[in-house]
């Protein structure tokens, strides 16, 4: 998982690159730009979702692990 993180975050960086480059240019491509920048969102949005999945996990391992320290049968 931490792999596709890490290339979906490097081509996030490539695609705001290119995003800023044709910006630059003396007349920049619209339909270009706008494409890439919808590029960007959906690498943005997967990124997010991914990392929303990992601190779910991480939440619910740490539950899961203190829940061990209680008692099951506390009040008995």
């Amino acid at each position: 998982m931490k792999q596709l993180l890490k290339a979906l975050r490097a081509r996030h960086s490539i695609v705001a690159a290119k995003i800023d480059e044709e910006q630059r240019r003396p007349q920049p491509d619209g339909i270009r730009v706008r494409a890439l920048k919808k590029i960007k969102l959906r690498l943005k949005e997967q990124i997010m979702l991914l990392e929303r999945g990992e601190a779910m996990k991480a939440a619910a391992v740490r539950s899961k692990a203190s829940s061990f320290g209680t008692p099951l049968l506390a009040g008995r």
